[in-house]
């Protein structure tokens, strides 16, 4: 019984608070263009990108007690699984380096509103003792 009435404490434990939760959205932007400039400089380095893709594969196997009268014989059974690719791809390297300088230009600006943002966050939310 004790477990039970601990539980929804825990959950409700493992919520961001206010103050995070708005911290949190502050530097989603700037996380994400981050996140594109390391690609980006990935992509550089390797001087290819690297596409993604993904394809459904039909696997068979045997499956005991699936037939009509699930009597217990042997039959083949088919499942679906996704299948992910990924696949070189040519890209222009003097369009991926305009590419990065911009967003390092964006991530300049994304660190000044999330910096903004946060202290608005800390302003709208004060810490609590």
């Amino acid at each position: 019984m004790r477990n039970v009435l601990l539980a929804p404490l825990l959950l409700l434990a493992a919520c961001a608070s206010p103050r995070e939760a708005c911290k949190q959205d502050a530097v989603k932007d700037l996380r994400i263009v981050q996140a594109l400039i390391a690609d980006t400089q990935a992509t550089i380095d390797r001087g290819y990108a690297i596409q993604t893709g993904s394809r459904t594969v039909i696997y068979t196997n045997f499956c005991v007690g699936t037939g009509l009268g699930s009597d217990g014989r042997f039959s083949f059974c088919n499942y679906p699984q996704s299948v992910t690719t990924k696949t070189p791809v040519a890209v222009d390297l003097e369009q991926e380096k305009r590419k990065l300088r911009s967003l390092k230009e964006k991530v300049t600006e994304l660190k000044r509103d999330s910096l903004l943002k946060q202290q608005r966050c800390e302003l709208e939310f004060p810490e609590t003792s």
